[in-house]
């Protein structure tokens, strides 16, 4: 690290000066705590940066697979903490359905949609990473509201069960409000995203030496990827928690 980057990094952190002093001013007591977040961002930013320069410098496709499965197993266990769930076949249907939705989506845009070579660390991680993030947000909500509605609504199901329709048809009401509590979000959210949280992956885009125009289409296909993602991982999700966790599991 030389002399110049240390210099740039300090006149970069002095910006935090501005947050910092209007806390100290008018809301003392957040100060401590925000504080203490911005050294853990700064941690968990260095340490993140240190696994992609071990995943790049290794560049194997085993080594990207686990560690897309280590981020699967912890994006999990963020989900059932903030489901409030509990059980080692619901952790299993969780992570499985986060793996396999984003690995799926991932491969597919890396393999025929941008397309590049699909274990190159440069790529994988990123596209990955992006993929896994959307998708564990939506998980939270999608399973959240299913497990919710089951719940507070077991007449319901014992209705249906008892006017003759199976086991998967009478779930297809709570199916219906776990898809719509990822959709609609995700539809609300598309139109500002060109103002809020994509210009900053447009910034990301354009400083790795893209054109404008490969910028607009690469954002574009991960836009989609996104979208796609939250809902396979979700019925994979569903579908497993069915069968390994029985069929009562969430009431």
């Amino acid at each position: 690290m030389n002399l110049g980057l240390i210099l740039h990094t300090f006149l970069g952190l002095l910006l935090l000066a501005i947050p910092a002093g209007a806390l100290y001013l008018l809301e003392r007591k957040m100060l401590k705590s925000f504080c203490v977040a911005v050294v853990r961002m700064v941690v968990q930013l260095l340490l993140l940066c240190l696994v992609v320069w071990v995943l790049i410098w290794v560049d194997s496709p085993w080594l990207l697979l686990a560690w897309l499965f280590v981020m699967a197993v912890i994006s999990g266990w963020i989900v059932l903490k903030r489901c409030r769930l509990k059980g080692n076949t619901t952790m299993i249907s969780v992570v499985a359905g986060l793996f396999t939705g984003v690995l799926f989506v991932g491969l597919w845009l890396l393999a025929f949609v941008f397309p590049v070579r699909v274990f190159d660390a440069r790529w994988f991680v990123p596209v990955m990473a992006l993929l896994l993030g959307h998708a564990t947000a939506m998980l939270i909500r999608g399973l959240n509201t299913y497990v919710i509605a089951l719940r507070f609504d077991r007449e319901q199901y014992e209705y249906l069960r008892g006017n003759g329709l199976s086991h998967l048809k009478a779930l297809l009401p709570f199916m219906r409000r776990s898809l719509l509590a990822v959709i609609s979000p995700t539809t609300a959210n598309l139109s500002v995203m060109g103002l809020t949280s994509m210009p900053l992956l447009l910034v990301g885009i354009l400083i790795g030496g893209f054109s404008p125009i490969n910028a607009f289409v690469l954002m574009l296909h991960m836009t989609i990827g996104t979208v796609a993602v939250s809902v396979l991982s979700l019925a994979v999700t569903l579908f497993l928690a069915d069968r390994l966790s029985g069929r009562h599991s969430f009431f």
